[in-house]
């Protein structure tokens, strides 16, 4: 860039006649930075400003551009060396000028930067397997850490691996520094050839290649079962064998138990198959093996195991509901809309893989007994007691209609009574042949204490059923007949028109205050509690525990 020079007028004053005469002439500086200048980084290069008049002084700063060491500078000449820059670059420099009197002057140079970059040093080594030669299933490593860029602050910025030739390998990336895979499962030795490129931080680009050979395996096929799983009853369980491999391109899988209770395969034959766990009792552990053969016929065999526990489904009968609806009608269960209902939830759910000791709806669990406790067939007319296989509970079944209250039987399913529970001495003869055939009191405990003297049913333990208890026997599947109880199991239901109801006692006091007056009903016509003043009469159903 050329200065500008600024020369000044000289005034001549002349006089007329006798006179002498003299000059004074003012001088303004001027100032060249010189020629723009072209470089390359990291080289040597000078600078040369002239300014006039002479005897003045120079002052050099940067204006822009990457940044030089020892700015600001005094002196005409300087030598400098160019930055390492990653681009082209272009610096502006300034020059000040300044001589004796006069006010300073400045120009400006630019020198323009050429980057020279040099290309990266590219090297791929085999970090592991840490012995080799590798063998099947080893974990192949191949790392371009060591590249490098030979410019003093280089980097690598991005790698890009590509297989040249060789068999196809599952690898999670080509853009990391290093590249691993699993050796494979080989008929005979096979070259690898690679090639690495990797480009620097200032776009320059440089490949190698690598070659490297996997060698053959001596079992050529690998059956693969699976890892072991735990799981609890009723779950569904999936068998799965397609991580097998083979050299050849198709393959064959049976599957066979080993131990443990007998479970029922969906299909035996194939790679993948399923089967829901029975019911278990305790821990149990199943074992599967699966066969797999490729189409030469080799085979190779591998086994799993399977450990089963019980399903926390509690020791209480559950709802009885197995259907799912939404707000009008009947749909799926495994409706998203309408999640979580009773039917998909609890043992019920689980009520055909169960494995029940008796019968019942769903997931209730019956036994008949006889008299003296013994059991009789599910198929039988002739029992007194139930059982319940859930809760452990023995249950009172009524007789069959005896006439008419109070000229009935003992246990007769029409008789009811008032709630006097812990009463044991209670001789109040008023209620006595009233709704029930008992010349004390038809209150409920001369009713438990007259079936305990008849050791009924091997028992002298019977009692009111809990709240919770004689809810238990609700099936509330049967919503919208007349009674909400397994009538095949519990006979001789009394009329519903007799009470207009079907309540039954429980034993739990009903907290209404200070008074204690009620206990709770439970209505086996809809399923309701109640809480019911003790001085009215309801039906009673006994219970033991065995």
């Amino acid at each position: 860039m050329k200065a500008f020079a600024l020369i000044p007028l000289i005034a001549l004053l002349c006089a007329c006649g006798g006179g002498g005469g003299s000059d004074d002439a003012d001088v303004e500086s001027s100032v060249n930075a010189g020629n723009d200048l072209q470089i390359i980084e990291k080289t040597d290069f000078s600078i040369t400003a002239q300014g006039s008049p002479a005897d003045g002084t120079f002052t050099w700063q940067q204006v822009s551009g990457p940044s030089l060491d020892g700015f600001p500078l005094e002196g005409a000449e300087q030598t400098l060396t160019a930055p390492d820059v990653k681009t082209d670059s272009e610096i502006v420099l300034r020059v000040s000028y300044q001589s004796s009197g006069t006010s300073a002057v400045s120009d400006d140079i630019s020198i323009s930067v050429s980057s020279n970059n040099q290309l990266p040093l590219v090297t791929v080594t085999q970090t592991s397997p840490e012995t080799l030669p590798s063998v099947y299933k080893d974990t192949v490593t191949l790392s371009g850490l060591e590249s490098s860029d030979p410019d003093e602050n280089g980097q690598i910025d991005s790698y890009f691996w590509q297989l040249l030739s060789g068999p196809e390998l599952n690898i999670a990336s080509f853009n990391e520094s290093t590249l691993s895979f699993s050796h494979p499962l080989l008929e005979s030795n096979v070259n690898l050839s690679w090639q690495l490129t990797v480009i620097d931080d200032e776009g320059g680009e440089a490949s190698t290649q690598y070659s490297m050979t996997l060698n053959k395996t001596n079992e050529l096929v690998d059956a693969n079962a699976g890892a072991d799983q735990n799981i609890e009853e009723f779950e569904q369980v999936t068998l799965d064998a397609t991580s097998s491999e083979t050299v050849t391109d198709t393959y064959q899988c049976k599957w066979q138990q080993l131990t443990g209770n007998t479970e029922t395969l969906s299909n035996s034959n194939q790679c993948t198959t399923t089967f829901f766990a029975s019911d278990v009792d305790t821990e149990t552990t199943l074992s599967f093996e699966v066969t797999v053969t490729d189409s030469k016929g080799r085979t190779d065999t591998d086994s799993l195991f399977v450990d089963v526990s019980p399903k926390a489904l509690g020791l209480i009968n559950d709802s009885g509901v197995g259907e799912c609806y939404n707000n009008t009608q009947r749909i799926n269960c495994e409706s998203d809309d309408f999640p979580a209902q009773d039917a998909e939830l609890g043992r019920d759910s689980f009520a055909n893989r169960l494995d029940k000791v008796g019968k019942g709806n769903l997931a209730f669990d019956y036994t008949k007994l006889n008299e003296f406790a013994d059991e009789v067939s599910d198929t039988s007319n002739s029992f007194s007691c139930i059982r319940d296989n859930v809760t452990g509970l023995v249950w009172e079944v009524k007789s069959v209609a005896s006439g008419t209250v109070p000229n009935t039987s003992l246990r007769d399913g029409q008789n009811h009574y008032f709630w006097d529970v812990g009463n044991t001495t209670f001789t109040d003869t008023s209620s006595a042949n009233s709704t029930c055939p008992d010349n004390t009191s038809c209150g409920v405990q001369s009713y438990i204490n007259e079936v305990n003297d008849l050791d009924f049913c091997g028992g002298t333990n019977w009692r009111l059923p809990s709240y919770t208890e004689l809810l238990g026997l609700i099936d509330y599947g049967k919503q919208g007949q007349s009674v909400l109880i397994d009538e095949a199991f519990f006979p001789n239901m009394p009329s519903e028109s007799a009470l207009s109801h079907l309540r039954y006692w429980t034993s739990q006091t009903a907290a209404d205050g200070t008074s204690l007056s009620q206990a709770y009903i439970i209505d086996m016509s809809d399923g309701n509690d109640l809480a019911y003043p003790k001085e009215n009469t309801a039906y009673v159903r006994l219970v033991r525990s065995r």
